[in-house]
């Protein structure tokens, strides 16, 4: 008689045996099973047959529902790896990797015969002219396809603008022809509009888009798809690197650096790291790009873990642009002047309209006012649910949470004292956007951030509208700095991106870094020079000098002093485990308990820092706090987390829920 071990989808940390009565039914590693469960009947997926009844009373499975598994060995493989290396829970990592309807007690044949809309997405502009690759381009792509055949994973360093996208294309092509499947991997969804265009000219009927915006059918439609090998190339944002590929041959990731990779809720998987050891598994390679890659990539270059090429060139012949800063210290005090952009921002802008040219704006905060304040008693308009400030958004008049999307109409009186005094401080691109307007009532401005790209299609209407040169002026958040190529911009202004380097977060000088470096590259990318203003409280940080003198070596090296002093990645391996309950008093019973309990672990050389309460303490109604686990080697930091684990799980807190994320890169 057949015994199967099954993964199923429950918060457990477990796999479940079953027998089956009948063994001339042919069952494999991957199929899936309807199984009892308590009182309810699961869905799960085989993980092992064999022979080797369990001590404790076995049930019986409930139907096969396929007739073969749609899993490879080397995929479960490789997510089993995953949830051993991410401390969760099999059953829940499968469930993370496959379609929803995966776990419908319906047959995959089923399935399969679901219908799928079109996607309505508007075209994204793609000009038609030919491009070929320069001669330094030329030299990338031979030493790509020399490292490929060494099985040498590599890493592309370069500069923003270098035409790293036309060598991805070129090598792809290289890829296809063998006869081998591609994943090009992109950090967010607003970057998918344009590659799509770009790559659907050059390998039409061949390619698919996989992003969360699909619905349940067309993802399932891909998902088949690409298992049966019809298509070659699957564009797609971090949880396309779970679609079934049969024939693996390269994984590109772009923008490699960029923290949407990394999953932040659940199971916290980094998609870089993932992509990498599946690579391994599939014998396929991995080319990661960018114009400012994470520490840990280029430590890892460095080492030789991987290839490091540079492309320091813009096949244009144009220069990386120009980068002013202007100190709003001086500029407050010498100007005596009110508004939030600058005097020499202001002047440029003028010039790049006279111009007929295009300007972009950055300020990575939305709506109109960050905090609303009682000038009586001093207190501020906060959210109930989270330990943070409600934002004003002027445009529909509400204030709103950007943590829980709670919201209230703006008040007109104190909501403590009840005092009519209340005042707006801060600023958001709402604020930005308004000014503009004042200041430029001629000129077409737009705004690009979550409020004005929440309807399906907004967003690609949006980049269409700055393409086509239909907005003179674009003002946005972070969006504007993923990878977006219009020729006609030629001035790019930054503001307020200083205010992140006062988090406390180990990683905030990169990430500024990286922020100026990013935008700064939307300016001058074609025959036209480019010029980036940058306002600043901080001018003298290094992240703002060295990016405004496009030199991340130098940066680098600074940074790293810091790290390396420290322990911290990538000089050290780190693990966070985040505790949450909506009862104060239950946290601070249990922290009491934990305190003296971690005080016994033999955790050496990792060592603890905290449990302490999180930078914001209250989320969406639950209290947090947080440990980190500090290692100098993946392996020491796994032996200890699963000591800890081990703890918490005898220690069995009710009511309070904990979560490990290895590798975190969200420290708030």
């Amino acid at each position: 008689m057949p015994y199967l071990d099954v993964a199923l989808p429950v918060p457990l940390n477990q796999i479940f045996t079953y027998f089956h009565e009948n063994a001339d039914i042919p069952l494999s590693q991957g199929m899936r099973l309807l199984v009892p469960f308590g009182r309810r009947k699961m869905v799960g997926i085989v993980t092992k047959i064999h022979d080797q009844k369990p001590d404790i009373e076995i049930k019986k499975i409930e139907t096969i529902l396929d007739d073969q598994s749609h899993l490879s060995p080397s995929f479960l493989e490789w997510l089993d790896w995953a949830s051993r290396y991410y401390f969760y829970p099999l059953g829940e990592t499968l469930h993370t990797a496959l379609p929803s309807s995966f776990y419908k007690p319906v047959s995959l044949k089923t399935l399969q015969q679901k219908k799928t809309r079109p996607r309505l997405t508007p075209p994204y502009p793609w000009h038609d002219k030919e491009l070929t690759l320069t001669s330094p381009q030329q030299k990338i792509l031979e030493t790509l396809l020399k490292k490929k055949s060494e099985n040498q994973n590599v890493l592309l360093h370069g500069i923003t603008g270098s035409g790293k996208t036309e060598i991805y294309l070129e090598l792809i092509e290289t890829v296809l022809k063998e006869g081998k499947q591609v994943l090009f991997l992109v950090p967010e969804i607003g970057l998918t509009p344009q590659i799509e265009a770009r790559f659907e000219k050059r390998f039409s009927g061949q390619m698919g888009l996989y992003h969360s915006e699909l619905t349940e059918n067309q993802k399932l439609s891909i998902w088949f798809q690409t298992h049966q090998e019809k298509l070659k190339l699957v564009v797609g944002t971090r949880s396309a690197l779970f679609l079934p590929f049969q024939n693996l041959g390269l994984i590109v990731i772009d923008e490699e650096h960029d923290t949407s990779y990394k999953q932040e809720e659940r199971f916290c998987y980094h998609a870089r790291d993932l992509a990498l050891v599946r690579a391994k598994m599939e014998k396929a390679f991995v080319v990661m790009g960018s114009a400012t890659p994470s520490f840990e990539s280029y430590i890892n270059a460095l080492n030789g873990k991987y290839a490091l090429l540079h492309l320091k060139e813009r096949p244009t012949g144009a220069k990386l642009p120009q980068i002013d800063i202007v100190d709003m210290n001086a500029e407050k005090r010498q100007a005596n002047n009110p508004m939030l952009l600058s005097r020499k921002l202001l002047e440029s802008i003028g010039v790049t309209l006279q111009k007929k040219e295009q300007t972009l704006i950055l300020l990575n905060k939305r709506g109109f006012a960050r905090t609303v304040l009682c000038n009586e008693c001093g207190k501020t308009v906060g959210c109930p649910n989270c330990s943070v400030n409600l934002v004003l958004h002027k445009q529909n008049k509400k204030l709103l949470c950007h943590y829980c999307n709670y919201q209230d109409e703006l008040p007109q009186t104190c909501p403590a004292c009840k005092a009519p005094r209340l005042t707006w401080l801060g600023f958001g691109t709402e604020t930005v956007e308004n000014e503009l307007t004042a200041c430029f009532p001629k000129a077409r401005i737009a705004r690009l951030d979550r409020d004005t790209t929440k309807k399906r299609g907004s967003l690609v209407h949006i980049l269409n509208d700055l393409k086509n040169h239909k907005i003179d002026i674009l003002v946005g958040t972070q969006m504007l700095a993923k990878g977006h190529d219009i020729p006609n911009v030629t001035l790019v202004g930054i503001l307020g991106t200083d205010s992140g380097l006062g988090l406390p977060d180990f990683r905030a000088s990169e990430r500024n870094f990286q922020l100026i470096t990013q935008v700064a590259g939307r300016s001058g990318r074609a025959e036209k020079n480019g010029f980036v203003i940058l306002q600043s409280f901080n001018p003298n940080h290094d992240s703002i000098l060295l990016a405004c003198q496009h030199d991340f070596e130098n940066f680098f090296k600074k940074e790293s002093l810091l790290r390396r002093e420290l322990g911290y990645p990538p000089y050290g391996r780190m693990a966070m485990i985040r505790f949450s309950t909506n009862q104060a008093k239950k946290m601070d019973a249990f922290l009491s308990q934990l305190h003296m309990h971690l005080k016994t672990l033999p955790l050496k050389p990792a060592t603890i820092l905290g449990p302490a309460p999180s930078p914001l303490e209250k989320i969406k109604g639950q209290h947090r706090v947080h440990l980190l686990i500090k290692a100098p080697q993946a392996m020491t930091l796994h032996q200890a987390i699963a000591k800890v684990e081990n703890l918490l799980q005898k220690m069995g807190p009710s009511g309070l829920k904990w979560a490990i994320d290895v590798d975190p890169l969200a420290m708030l």
